[in-house]
């Protein structure tokens, strides 16, 4: 068991899965899961720890049938101990905040999944339960969180379903190409951790490809109107400096 937290279950992968088919090559810390790969950004990337995935990469097929609830989740979430030993992942205290904190700020950052546990669900209890990692967070607005990402979530397994297979990257964004703002306080011993400006999400799809850019503040996003955030790879890769093989 992990000295810091929760611990993974057992990754059993699936090689009939190819979750990197288009993602960029990772210069951080990369770990295979059965229901994903995360690159995760380390001081070897870019000389500074944000504490955040790069990205994260999956391919999902068609589930037959209807998906049942999933399982519970891991209370705190689980971090990388190789990294933590290092600082440069943080641990579920960085996102833990009051009752009377969060009553007072509704819209505050929570730990928001770029792989989504219903995703991983399809392939089992154990993959649906290795998503709740620091490797898979980024600090996400409640109402993004809960709102247009979480719709654009369901409309991805629509596709998978309706098309047969689909493969998503997504990662944060961040409008200066580095970090302006942080949650974690340092005097309680917690690491900090990068806030994104935006995040991306790219599906790849059997007949084309969808690109989407979302700020992490929008007045339009109880809404759910999806087409004024679409984009084009190249365009994230422009905002990002990743390269898709696409």
């Amino acid at each position: 068991m992990s000295a810091f937290s929760a611990d993974y279950k057992p990754i059993v992968l699936d090689l009939s899965y190819d979750h990197t088919k288009y993602s960029p090559v990772c210069l951080g810390f990369e770990k295979q899961f059965r229901a994903y790969t995360t690159c995760f950004d380390t001081r070897a990337d870019d000389g500074e720890a944000w504490r955040i995935p790069d990205f994260v990469s999956y391919h999902m097929k068609e589930f037959p049938g209807d998906l049942p609830a999933g399982p519970s989740r891991p209370s705190p979430w689980i971090t990388e101990d190789t990294l933590r030993a290092t600082d440069e992942v943080a641990t579920d205290a960085a996102y833990r905040y009051s009752q009377q904190f969060r009553s007072d700020n509704p819209n505050w950052y929570v730990r928001g999944h770029l792989t989504m546990k219903q995703h991983a669900w399809r392939l089992g209890e154990e993959a649906d339960w290795n998503t709740h990692t620091m490797l898979n967070a980024v600090p996400q607005r409640q109402n993004f969180n809960a709102g247009i990402w979480l719709d654009l979530e369901y409309r991805s397994a629509e596709l998978a379903d309706a098309l047969g297979e689909v493969w998503v990257i997504a990662g944060p964004v961040f409008n200066s190409g580095v970090p302006t703002d942080w949650i974690g306080e340092e005097e309680k011993g917690e690491s900090l951790v990068a806030i994104p400006d935006a995040l991306f999400k790219i599906i790849v799809t059997p007949i084309g490809i969808l690109a989407y850019v979302y700020p992490q503040d929008h007045a339009d996003f109880p809404n759910k109107g999806h087409r004024q955030f679409q984009s084009t790879v190249s365009h994230i890769e422009h905002i990002t400096g990743l390269d898709f093989p696409i």
